[in-house]
């Protein structure tokens, strides 16, 4: 069979679609998106991983010239469901005829729109083309997610006092299985990329345990984001609030249709690739004194705050 080529950067996700494509093609192609060393002569395929840099849109426009050069028809282009956009009108689940309308302040999802929109654009030129766009959800799994599933698991704790959107997360070897597949189908076109169904707010909480969920306000963005950036241990994707707030769930029928069957539900991959808190490995017992400190704190914050309060006031009446 001919090779396989796949551009990204390296890490867990090109790793994992790399093994699965050794499956099916007796050459697999890696290279990070700005190698211009790379020959593509035999290359039948390109799998493009999209990320959040603006330069990867540069680099992008890049690898559609150098298929054109090759003429190579096929191109599968790994997105991200956050396309969709967090909207309180949103349909639950989102099938592949929603309309694109990301949120404006998450770049990461911006930048997956317009990946897309570029690839489709090419395909456009040539009746020969042939673009397939996959859209997971949250990627996750085991010390490998990837920066959107990394990031809403930390931000799972974190809710507000009205919004409890179902949430979703699908595991980055289900994922690899999924371009396995696709690019494996005579057919173009949009996939999501999830597993079966979703998990509610309450079956989030019963999975964080023993571990609180924050009830606030609604957020700042900017908090939200530092928050994420702490837990994560690195700078995480900006402008996730949106996306906490509001549903994105996305359904998995059309891909499931090819063949495709998901490994992994939502509620393995939350259990396995959940990262850790402090209190994750205390007994009941710390827990509770824990537990019992944060509520004597609160309640003593609240005491001293009222108390300022009613000084100010009898201040300004006295006056």
């Amino acid at each position: 069979m001919t090779s396989v080529a796949i551009s990204g950067v390296e890490g867990a996700l090109r790793t994992r679609i790399s093994e699965a494509l050794t499956q099916i093609f007796d050459e697999v192609i890696s290279f990070t998106p700005d190698a211009e060393d790379v020959s593509l002569a035999d290359v039948g395929s390109i799998i493009h991983l999209a990320f959040s840099d603006d330069s990867d849109q540069r680099h992008l426009i890049g690898l559609l010239d150098r298929a054109t050069e090759a003429e190579i028809s096929q191109v599968i282009v790994v997105s991200s469901a956050m396309v969709y956009g967090a909207w309180p009108n949103n349909s639950v689940p989102l099938s592949e005829d929603a309309a694109v309308r990301p949120n404006p302040e998450s770049a990461f999802a911006v930048h997956q729109a317009d990946a897309e929109r570029t690839a489709l654009e090419w395909a456009d030129l040539d009746s020969d083309r042939r673009v397939t766009i996959l859209r997971p959800t949250a990627v996750a799994s085991p010390n490998a997610s990837g920066l959107i599933g990394e990031a809403l698991l930390a931000a799972a704790p974190i809710r507000t006092r009205r919004d409890d959107p179902p949430q979703q997360f699908v595991h980055l070897d289900d994922l690899a299985t999924a371009v396995a597949t696709v690019i494996q189908l005579d057919d173009s076109g949009v996939f999501n990329v999830a597993p079966d169904g979703w998990l509610t707010a309450r079956e989030v909480r019963d999975l964080v345990g023993a571990r609180p969920i924050i009830r606030l306000p609604i957020p700042l963005p900017g908090r939200l984001d530092r928050y994420v950036a702490r837990r994560v241990g690195h700078q995480a994707p900006t402008g996730l609030l949106p996306y906490t707030r509001y549903p994105w769930v996305i359904a998995n029928d059309r891909l499931r249709s090819t063949g495709w069957v998901p490994r992994y539900g939502n509620d393995q991959v939350f259990v396995a690739a959940e990262a850790g808190m402090p209190w994750d490995s205390m007994n009941a017992k710390q827990r509770q004194n824990v537990s019992l400190g944060i509520g004597a704190t609160a309640i003593m914050a609240l005491v001293y705050g009222l108390g300022r309060w009613l000084k100010r006031a009898t201040i300004r009446k006295a006056n």
